[in-house]
């Protein structure tokens, strides 16, 4: 802005110097004027403006974006403040509807993962507290040394053709995650239920089957939460790609005024020397 300033000023000044000098000169007077002021005059354009012209006359130059006060964006800014937070990048872009959407999607997201999250510890501590209730480690233990003779699911026994095998699970010492899952999904541990009897073939368990459906419950809203999970990160990088490309299509508008130029040249007009400005636009 402030280069196109000085050309219009320049252009007054010398408009006021033809208008208030001596009556028209003539041709070769008017070229020994060029010649002797042209580096002189040259020198001073440069210096004044930053703009480049020729010794001889103005050469012409391109107007940019920045004499006409366009802005450009940065999408690599854009897609970073996307990414950390849905929505940044919109704002930067002033786009703020998109901006609002893809925070929105944000918050309910991670409050859908929250929740289920809570529901599903929630209901796995539930079902932990129900094992420890109606399980017993010590009620498994005699089945194996009654049934098989052995004190540990890790021992070798015969099995019913006399053949020596071992039990391909065995049970944690410690009450883990693996241990809770055990328990509820092996055949093999049945008898450790607490409505079982191996002593008379009472080997179905309502405890057991009510056990298994607590813990596929509590799966279930992990599942959830790991899709809201899912969803967040989704829209971190839907709203960061999209904030990228939003800053590149305003850019690309601006750059329309590329093909905006200024040209300025000495002219004679009535007998008179003087700047002329003149503004194109390519289509």
């Amino acid at each position: 802005m402030l280069r196109f300033s000085l050309i219009i000023l320049l252009t007054l000044a010398f408009s006021s110097l033809a208008l208030g000098s001596s009556p028209p000169a003539s041709a070769n007077e008017i070229g020994k004027f060029i010649q002797k002021d042209e580096l002189k005059t040259y020198r001073q354009l440069h210096e004044w403006t930053g703009a480049k012209f020729a010794a001889s006359e103005f050469e012409d130059f391109p107007m940019t974006s920045d004499l006409l006060n366009a802005s450009y964006r940065s999408p690599s800014k854009a897609f970073l403040y996307s990414m950390t937070i849905p929505g940044g990048g919109q704002l930067y872009n002033h786009s703020t509807i998109k901006a609002g959407l893809f925070m929105a999607i944000e918050v309910a997201s991670w409050v859908d993962w929250l929740i289920n999250h809570q529901q599903g510890q929630k209901k796995t501590d539930d079902y932990n507290n129900f094992a420890d209730r109606d399980w017993s480690a010590e009620r498994y233990t005699n089945w194996l040394i009654e049934t098989y003779g052995i004190v540990s699911d890790t021992a070798e026994f015969l099995n019913e053709k006399g053949v020596a095998t071992r039990f391909t699970h065995h049970l944690p010492a410690t009450k883990t995650q693996q241990y809770y899952e055990m328990i509820g999904k092996y055949d093999q541990f049945r008898y450790g239920w607490s409505d079982t009897d191996y002593l008379i073939g009472q080997y179905k368990s309502p405890l057991r089957t009510l056990y298994l459906n607590d813990r596929a419950t509590a799966n279930d809203y992990f599942t959830k939460a790991k899709t809201g999970a899912i969803i967040a990160i989704a829209n971190h990088l839907l709203s960061a790609f999209d904030a990228a490309l939003s800053a590149k299509r305003y850019n690309k508008k601006q750059d329309t005024f590329s093909d905006v130029t200024l040209r300025a040249r000495i002219v004679q007009y009535e007998g008179y020397q003087m700047p002329k400005l003149t503004l194109s636009y390519t289509f």
